[in-house]
């Protein structure tokens, strides 16, 4: 295992092991991490471990990876590839397969792809081990770290998964040993918070919210405010786009200059991160707002001040918008982080489809899961996935589309699709009402009937003609709908190649889509809004916690905000402002937990 905090480079010689392998494994939490390795191994990137690395390489800083990329003065992850160093690495993830050689030693995939295969490694790397206990993804991890098949096997992620490792590999009777590793530069928490104030916001500093309308939002506060352009990085953004923007962020001269995203910062991209400013110290779970955890905040936090990336030693700086909130950073940054205490299980599919044969014909899915847990006997260091927001929309497709096989449920259960979304979960009903009506998917029918060829020929016009007012959140919101739509289509394709032929098309679809998503995002930096200055100047107050809808103490009255207003009737435009009146009182007594 190598394990340490963000910034530590954990994965370096489980890296360099696999570069020198005749067999080995990548595997990993995202297509974009699986795809640098690809890339790398197959250019000759990387110096294979065991080898004295020649001079005159120049390091390449520009990694996803939490690596070095220098070892004794020499260059061991280089800009410029090496044939010397140069192995064949096939790729392989859910919606992307690039097969060079079907003999290839190397392979790079997401970890879902892993599963138990007969082939046999040398090395293999699991990357972010801690996953082993996501609720919805952790059985992947499992499924790799039991199942692989290797002489080798690297762990890499947080030291909270150690004590799980350990039990699950006493049943195994594997060695274990634990590498572990120190932060390559100091963090630092600020003295003092933001206060509130969006124009203390300067050039490198990322800011985190957790909410894609918050993302929109505070972009729009910071440039009106500071005059620095923000680049955006947020879960439903396409991978290839948010890598975009960290390029932006990261490349001197482009104008954008802060970074805003959500804890999707925190994995899987290269970001030259100075500070870290949290907004909120909570997020919506589902059915609560709840503090973040510790290992959350390390993780966030841990992004600033990324070795290599500024001056020597610089410390990254850490910090929170509301002073309110600073003690409870201070506090869960010298915490120690909790010992993950289970390992998520997938339910075997045999196992499941016999559950469902002892039931009622027409069973729900979500009945037969509970059926199916109720019955199971578990390991107390195992648990089974949740599959809730899955189950929900099963139950909803099954009642428009009338009773999907079991088979179409079970596959349907590990596509990517995101089951919060309602136009998502329109367009996977309309999938398959014609995937069981014809056999066949048609994906020019499914987008003319979902209304999103209408949106997308609506937002290339606008790019063709260079009309910028009409992009917007709302675009930007269903343009990633559609890009759901369509990643979905390739993932189909790769399982059922006669309902879903037309991948070639799709792809090219998929590629349109996301340079109009590019290029709204850049429109929507540039469009010029009209704020009202009432409403400026009571937002302001807001976040710094002064509003109440009566007048006392500091606080600033309704009545002072609708006088603000009368001074200025500008037309009015939607802030998403924060939870009003009792928020900041809840934020200034509550402790942690």
């Amino acid at each position: 295992m190598h394990v340490g905090p963000t910034n530590s480079g954990k994965t370096h010689n489980a890296l360099r092991a696999l570069a020198a392998a005749e067999r080995g494994l990548y595997a990993g939490p995202l297509r974009l991490l699986a795809h640098e390795i690809f890339e790398r191994l197959n250019k000759g990137q990387i110096v294979p471990l065991g080898v004295d690395p020649d001079d005159g390489g120049e390091a390449d800083e520009n990694t996803n990876m939490d690596l070095l990329t220098t070892e004794g003065g020499k260059a061991v992850v280089r800009k410029e590839g090496n044939p010397k160093y140069a192995r064949v690495c096939n790729l392989i993830t859910g919606e992307e397969q690039k097969i060079l050689d079907e003999y290839a030693g190397l392979f790079s995939c997401t970890v879902e792809m892993v599963g138990t295969s007969a082939r046999r490694f040398d090395v293999a790397v699991v990357d972010e081990i801690q996953l082993i206990s996501d609720p919805e993804r952790g059985g992947s991890w499992t499924t790799a770290v039991l199942g692989i098949c290797t002489k080798e096997l690297h762990l890499c992620g947080e030291e909270r998964a150690v004590p799980l490792i350990q039990a699950l590999l006493k049943d195994t009777g594997d060695e274990l040993i634990v590498n572990r590793y120190e932060r390559l530069t100091p963090l630092e928490v600020a003295e003092k918070s933001m206060d509130g104030d969006f124009s203390k916001v300067e050039k490198g500093d990322c800011l985190v919210t957790f909410s894609r309308m918050n993302i929109f939002r505070l972009k729009a506060r910071i440039e009106k405010h500071s005059g620095l352009k923000c680049a955006v990085a947020y879960g439903r953004l396409p991978p290839e786009l948010r890598s975009e923007q960290a390029a932006l962020f990261n490349k001197p001269g482009t104008g954008y200059d802060v970074m805003i995203g959500s804890d999707a910062i925190g994995m899987g991209l290269n970001l030259k991160i100075k500070r870290i400013i949290f907004e909120y110290v909570r997020k919506w779970d589902g059915t609560s707002e709840k503090l973040l955890s510790v290992s959350q905040f390390k993780q966030i936090a841990g992004r600033a001040g990324r070795y290599g990336m500024h001056s020597k030693n610089k410390p990254g700086i850490v910090v929170t918008m509301q002073e309110a909130d600073m003690p409870i950073l201070r506090k869960a940054l010298e915490l120690p982080v909790e010992p993950l205490r289970y390992a998520r299980i997938n339910a075997a599919a045999d196992d499941f489809i016999a559950v469902m044969q002892a039931l009622p014909l027409g069973t729900s899915l979500s009945t037969a899961m509970q059926v199916f847990k109720y019955v199971a006997k578990m390991h107390p260091r195992y648990e089974y996935m949740d599959i809730s927001d899955g189950v929900s929309a099963f139950d909803y497709i099954d009642s428009v589309v009338g009773e999907l096989t079991l088979s179409d449920r079970l596959l349907l259960q590990h596509a990517p699709i995101l089951w919060r979304d309602p136009v998502a979960v329109r367009a996977v009903v309309q999938v398959m009402k014609m995937y069981k009506t014809d056999m066949f998917v048609d994906y020019r029918k499914l987008l003319k009937d979902t209304d999103m060829q209408a949106s997308l020929d609506e937002a290339l016009v606008m790019m063709e003609t260079g009309e910028t007012q009409g992009a917007s959140e709302e675009m930007m919101s269903g343009l990633e709908s559609l890009h759901k739509t369509l990643v979905l289509y390739i993932w189909m394709s790769f399982r059922s190649s006669v309902a879903f032929p037309e991948r070639e098309a799709v792809e090219e679809v998929k590629n349109q889509t996301e340079k109009v998503m590019d290029w709204c995002l850049q429109c929507m930096s540039t469009v010029k809004r009209r704020v009202p200055v009432w409403r400026d100047q009571w937002q302001t107050q807001v976040d710094k916690g002064n509003y109440s809808e009566t007048a006392g103490g500091s606080y600033v009255s309704g009545s002072q905000r609708d006088t603000w207003k009368a001074q200025d009737e500008g037309p009015r435009i939607s802030i998403p402002r924060n939870k009003l009146a009792s928020q900041p009182q809840q934020r200034r007594s509550e402790s942690w937990p």
